[in-house]
């Protein structure tokens, strides 16, 4: 049977593969019922662009392998959750459910505070998918253990 925690280790092993290549450890995966559509990672430095988040090419990637732009049958599970930019991609990908490791919260010591979570995002935006939060968290704090800024 599939679990959250199934998902979400997809993301985290693609979080590693960003941390072992130089980057923050963000990571993404999206299924359509069990099926895994598209995984990736945070490339910004790779790639050079502020776009290359993991959710971004993640969808991007899921869009393309589905041959539409409408994942509403999707999950997406991400390591970290989104930022605008990526939450914004979400929405107007139909995604009907996110899952997400760490709140933004788990990361202050790196990240700054935002006065919007998801939930208030999702709210303005008309799209509410159902959102799930902390699965696997630990595991994914580990990966930021000797994240500096």
């Amino acid at each position: 049977m599939f679990s959250d925690e199934k998902g979400m280790l997809i993301a985290i092993e693609e979080a590693r593969f960003a941390k072992e290549s130089g980057e923050w450890p963000f990571g993404a995966a999206i299924f359509s019922g069990d099926k895994l559509v598209a995984r990736n990672r945070r490339r910004e430095t790779e790639e050079k662009t502020v776009l290359a988040h993991a959710e971004l090419h993640t969808i991007n990637d899921a869009c393309k392998a589905l041959g539409r732009t409408n994942l509403s049958d999707c999950v997406i599970y991400t390591t970290n959750e989104p930022c605008l930019m990526c939450a914004a991609a979400i929405f107007q990908a139909k995604i009907s459910r996110v899952v997400i490791g760490l709140d933004r919260a788990d990361l202050l010591h790196l990240l700054r505070d935002r006065k919007f979570n998801i939930e208030h995002l999702a709210e303005d935006s008309g799209y509410e998918p159902k959102i799930v939060r902390g699965v696997l968290k630990e595991r994914i704090l580990e990966l930021f253990a000797d994240v500096q800024k």
